[in-house]
């Protein structure tokens, strides 16, 4: 109650910002590729990382190049920076989960404050026919094509920072395609009748654990798991389904290492890891995380990640759309 003053103020203030951008009288900047925006209502926990990946792969299946728009959320300085994958990306420099799509899955990465100058300096080195814009549903600078709106099990509370909501539920309207996660049969209730948005149902799951050995990522099965003793190390906002999907795989989780969300992980932290890991198995952490811990010596093949995928239902249908949006947007051009 006492933070609800707080959250009124905040609320009048997103409120207040989107009237102008509805209005026309503050104006998004405007790029000449398709621009896909993937984002949420709530803080973290819906997968939103994954589903940019999910959604780059896709694309470039289809024949796109693209490359993925990033703000670099914790990172150290403000200039605009690309994210070369094929190098030893410092990931404090440059954010972790950026520094995560570039050096384990290749995609092109480009972070800053204004997502239009990071357009601008990735363009310098490739040519670029989509832009996805990462956690973007609120950052209205940038203008978009298509607006992807993540739901997840969170969908009652307070505005920020009494609850979970970046902003009011109504939304909703702005988003042309949902990507529901979680309580999909209230969700449904709030979708506008007159209006309705694609809507599509996805889940989190995991596919396989992930390890850098001998200067090269390398993919294991997550049988691996099975009646092992682990230590898991998180630095996410909401850690708990990650430990059920270890538990799922039969790991044995014998000590639990939480750390704030974008964590920055110290010579302190890694001793005291490496103490517990010394009765453990595996030292088990997120995809995010191991790009970060991975500078620290550990036992070979010890510190693993697991990796968990979006599995979008009849994803087809989705890119299938968005495929002919683009030629639409090119043909006009």
């Amino acid at each position: 109650m006492l933070l609800l003053p707080i959250s009124c103020l905040y609320g009048l203030v997103v409120e207040l910002r989107n009237i102008f951008y509805s209005l026309g009288w503050k104006k998004p900047r405007q790029l000449e590729q398709f621009v896909i925006s993937i984002g949420n209502l709530t803080v973290g926990g819906t997968g939103k990382t994954p589903t940019v990946v999910w959604m780059a792969q896709e694309l470039q299946k289809r024949g796109l190049r693209i490359a993925v728009l990033s703000r670099g959320y914790a990172r150290k300085g403000n200039r605009a920076r690309v994210v070369v994958s094929n190098l030893s990306t410092d990931a404090d420099e440059l954010g972790d989960e950026p520094t995560m799509m570039a050096r384990l899955f290749g995609l092109n990465v480009a972070v800053g404050n204004s997502r239009y100058e990071a357009a601008l300096e990735i363009v310098k080195h490739d040519p670029v026919d989509v832009f996805i814009l990462d956690d973007a549903f609120q950052h209205r600078q940038l203008a978009r094509d298509m607006d992807l709106l993540l739901l997840g099990s969170d969908c009652a509370g307070w505005l920020l920072p009494c609850g979970p909501l970046r902003e009011p539920k109504k939304a909703i309207r702005r988003a042309d395609v949902l990507l529901m996660t979680g309580a999909q049969n209230k969700w449904e209730q709030l979708i506008p009748k007159d209006r309705p948005p694609l809507a599509f149902q996805g889940s989190l799951q995991p596919i396989a654990l992930v390890g850098f050995e001998s200067r090269r990522w390398k993919e294991y099965p997550l049988g691996l798991l099975a009646r092992r003793k682990i230590t898991v190390v998180t630095a996410i906002a909401n850690p708990e389904s990650f430990y059920r999907m270890i538990s799922e795989w039969e790991g044995e989780i014998v000590d639990v290492f939480e750390f704030p969300d974008h964590h920055r992980y110290s010579s302190r932290d890694w001793q005291r890891l490496n103490q517990a890991a010394r009765g453990a198995d595996l030292v088990i952490t997120t995809e995010k995380d191991i790009v970060k811990l991975n500078r620290f010596p550990f036992a070979r093949e010890k510190l693993l990640a697991l990796r968990v995928a979006m599995v979008v239902a009849h994803g087809d249908d989705l890119i299938d759309s968005i495929v002919n949006r683009i030629q639409q947007k090119e043909e006009r051009i």
